[in-house]
């Protein structure tokens, strides 16, 4: 069976899979660890596996649910002797599916109850080391086609990634157990980033500068083109698999560049259909390719190359200041989008329901796995017991559930690892003196939203940022000392004010160190052609439409010298 035959037989197979995880919901933490070490051990996949009964449900999640959860629970039991078929994907080098070196894995579980929906390699250095090898003749191929025709190449694959909108929600869904709403809406994020690169590249223009502008070259004219950087790597976080992979791969192919993409390893299968995608529509093999695998053997070898010329990477900041560790030994361009706290501040005038609304949104987006989540509230003193009020009474009324489930308003965390690094954040809060009002409780993956009254003393009022549904508010006697709060972070991602007074809103805009600030709006907003990046150690570079494309391409000057000549 050709690669092409086995890659339709594969998804053929995994939506299969997809329906019946999604027809049957069981809740079970003893096996949703999927731990390293464990899979390192597995030489082979088996494509016929049997579903375990640590699988059996042990967990009840509070929820709206009950009976959808004990129908699940039954499915599940029913189904733990049945024998199921496991999707195996391949990683994409030089054009060919390939499994790893090793012949290791790594299984790619639905986040709700664990159960395996595909694997793939778990690719070593030599994987790496082969991508890259390659990379250099996809750069030189890609970046001698015409713009024109990488703008239609990339503006098809725009258009199979519409069509396939449904397939690769559900998927992004179950991998990364974010609801199928939010899922759907970052495919649709997906689409426009590439289809706003493709245009933008149709305006990466040079310039022609006369140079008599210093005595002396008069007669010289100065030409400037703007040329590809060449072999690019984009490391991807979890949080935003398919929406990242748009705003590095889409940038970087768009303006002419060959990238290496190192996907996360908790759920890289939509970037795998992405990836598989652009080849379809005309990217070459060797243009854009794709290794699985764990960061600290894949990430570390492709940001360590001395043979690229730049690392694209999200996450965080800890990792972030590995990765140019890594790139500044080879003098690499580095781009880093990292960690964030961001400042939410309603003063006294403001709109306290629309404020609500918006920290709700801004923190349950992506079950709180955001960089640019609602994370600290400061509320004036004068309007602290009225935004406490409504705010709690929302968070008490959120549905935690199965996110393939429409009414499901926060699934689980990305692992069970999370949702204890979560649990465990909340009760050091509580250890500094936070006072724990709503929630906070840990069932496997899932944490029910929590609502913390907090002062400055406490870790998260300042550094310590929480990746998960947790809301922290306190009270503030003024806009100043709220900026003074604000900035004493160590980031700066975005940032979010709440009043009615226009210059108010401009003074504390211009006041507070963070790349976005909001005025009536929450933290959680990154329009498409933003300079989307951070202040201080909230990152390196921008990231959007209309910046990035200047920063994945490079300056050159032809000067035609003693052109100019007096008649």
């Amino acid at each position: 069976m050709d690669a092409h035959h086995r890659r339709t037989e594969d998804r053929r197979r995994f939506l299969t899979r997809i329906g019946m995880i999604f027809g049957f919901r069981s809740l079970g933490e003893s096996d949703l660890h999927h731990r390293r070490d464990t899979c390192r051990k597995r030489s082979r996949i088996h494509l016929q596996h049997q579903v375990i009964a640590a699988f059996r449900p042990s967990l009840v999640i509070p929820s709206r649910n009950h009976a959808a959860v004990s129908r699940a629970h039954e499915r599940s039991s029913q189904m733990s002797t049945e024998t199921e078929t496991i999707v195996r994907y391949r990683m994409s080098i030089a054009g060919q599916d390939r499994d790893s070196a090793s012949g290791e894995i790594i299984e790619v579980r639905n986040k709700f109850d664990g159960v395996v929906i595909g694997t793939v390699p778990a690719g070593t250095a030599d994987d790496a080391q082969a991508a890259l090898d390659a990379a250099h003749h996809g750069a030189k191929i890609w970046s001698a086609t015409p713009a024109f025709q990488r703008v239609a190449i990339l503006k098809a694959a725009a258009a199979q990634i519409r069509a396939r909108r449904d397939e690769l929600s559900s998927v992004l869904s179950a991998e990364n157990g974010k609801t199928i709403a939010n899922a759907s809406m970052e495919i649709d994020t997906t689409v426009r980033i590439f289809e706003g690169f493709a245009e933008e590249s149709l305006r990466l223009f040079g310039q022609t500068v006369p140079l008599d502008i210093q005595e002396g070259l008069q007669a010289d004219l100065m030409i400037t083109v703007r040329e590809p950087l060449g072999v690019m790597v984009g490391i991807l976080p979890f949080n935003f698999p398919a929406e990242l992979f748009a705003h590095k791969v889409g940038a970087a192919l768009a303006a002419g560049n060959a990238i290496v993409v190192k996907p996360p390893e908790d759920d890289p299968i939509a970037t795998i259909l992405l990836t598989e995608i652009l080849h379809r529509a005309g990217v070459p093999g060797a243009t854009l390719q794709l290794v699985t695998g764990y960061g600290d053997v894949v990430g570390d070898h492709l940001s360590k190359s001395p043979g690229i010329a730049a690392v694209t990477f999200t996450g965080s900041t800890e990792v972030g200041a590995i990765i140019a560790a890594n790139a500044g030994r080879n003098v690499v361009r580095v781009f880093l989008e990292l960690s964030g706290n961001d400042a939410f501040i309603v003063c006294d005038d403001a709109d306290i329901d629309d404020a609500v609304d918006h920290a709700v949104a801004g923190r349950i987006y992506a079950n709180g796995q955001v960089c640019v989540a609602t994370k600290r509230i400061m509320v004036a003193r004068s309007r602290y017991d009225d935004f406490l009020t409504n705010l709690r009474t929302r968070v008490e009324a959120l549905r935690v559930g199965d996110q393939s489930d429409e009414n499901t308003d926060v699934g689980p965390l990305i692992s069970v690892d999370a949702a204890r690094l979560v649990e465990r954040q909340i009760q050091e809060a509580v250890s500094q003196g936070a006072r724990l009002l709503v929630g906070g409780t840990r069932n496997g993956a899932f944490i029910t939203p929590a609502l913390l009254e907090i002062d400055t003393s406490v870790g998260i009022a300042t550094d310590e940022e929480i990746f998960g549904p947790v809301f922290s508010v306190l009270a503030v006697d003024s806009l100043d000392e709220a900026i003074e709060i604000a900035n004493a972070s160590q980031f700066g991602l975005n940032a979010a004010v709440f009043t009615a007074d226009l210059k108010q809103a401009i003074r504390a805009g211009r006041r507070i160190k963070a790349g976005i600030v909001s005025v009536n709006g929450g933290n959680a907003y990154r329009p498409d052609v933003a300079a989307f990046g951070g202040y201080k150690k909230s990152g390196i570079g921008r990231e959007g439409i209309a910046y990035t494309l200047d920063e994945f391409t490079q300056v050159k000057s032809i000067v035609l010298r003693g052109v100019i000549t007096e008649e």
